[in-house]
């Protein structure tokens, strides 16, 4: 349904195809054929980004008294939600030749938690936090 507020809203639950930048270069990685590696995601400000929120949130309440929230958590709270945004992709290795590893949510939270490919997790919090990805007009 349609809110009063519609006209302000942003598109925040169509994923946007975030094309990927080698590192160095900061070009857009291409294979043979000129086809840009790319990766669906859903923005930041989406229900599945709020419901993964909650789960977090739900099971930090449930361990209260427990201990502290420990690093190495937080960060897999992080690769696990960036996976949660991904709704698919299209890799290629840095010399642009295609990655065959198929998506899934546990590829997604492999590739993301690996810290040698901390470099496409940041382009992928930029892009999925960017809200001009996510607008109308684009």
């Amino acid at each position: 349904q349609m809110s009063k507020f519609s006209a302000l809203e942003l598109e925040t639950d169509k994923p946007f195809r975030l094309v990927i930048l080698h590192p160095v270069s900061r070009q857009p990685l291409k294979d043979a054929e000129g086809k840009e590696a790319y990766v669906d995601i859903h923005s930041a400000d989406s229900d599945i980004a709020k419901k993964f929120d909650r789960k977090v949130f739900r099971a930090r309440l449930n361990m209260r008294g427990r201990g502290k929230v420990q690093p190495e958590q937080l960060e897999a709270e992080a690769v696990g939600r960036l996976a949660a945004l991904t709704t698919g992709w299209y890799l290629l290795d840095l010399a642009g030749n295609h990655l065959d590893v198929l998506f899934s949510v546990d590829n997604a939270e492999a590739l993301y938690g690996n810290s040698r490919v901390s470099w496409l997790r940041e382009q992928l919090e930029e892009g999925s936090t960017d809200r001009e990805n996510f607008s109308r007009a684009s």
